[in-house]
């Protein structure tokens, strides 16, 4: 159980790191998740040693209990998910990832199959941060 919640808490902090490094697709592209898959389908994945769920509070572990909840209502209030389960290992694709080579960069964030978490969500997380008056944790 320890091990599960230290990688959780990697995977967030992976999460934020992934967010700094820059603004292109490229540099997201290996932040993938199935953006047709349900709670129970995260949950089933999960059990898999290569899907990995990452909670957007992950995001706000190092702000005071005051900015983590501002944060996350206003991240909540635009019906972003909460969640995302995210492939740790084993990616088929081009280079060890899901979707990071795909020409077709407008599916990117089109709410079928393999989305990437920034194309798709990048300015909600930028939106709950910045409704708050903060930057993000990075």
């Amino acid at each position: 159980m320890f091990s599960k919640t230290m990688t959780n808490i990697g995977a967030g902090i992976g999460l934020a790191a992934a967010i700094t490094l820059g603004s292109g697709a490229a540099a997201y592209a290996h932040e993938c998740y199935n953006a047709n898959r349900s709670e129970k389908g995260s949950a089933g994945a999960n059990k898999s040693e290569v899907w990995l769920t990452v909670y957007f509070e992950e995001l706000t572990f190092e702000l005071d209990a005051e900015d983590a909840a501002c944060v996350t209502a206003a991240y909540a209030s635009i019906g972003a998910p909460m969640s995302f389960t995210i492939m740790t290992g084993g990616a088929v694709g081009q280079g060890g990832v899901i979707a990071s080579n795909n020409p077709h960069h407008e599916k990117a964030a089109d709410g079928k199959g393999i989305d990437e978490i920034f194309a798709a969500h990048g300015a909600d997380l930028f939106y709950a941060f910045d409704s708050c008056g903060l930057d993000l944790p990075i």
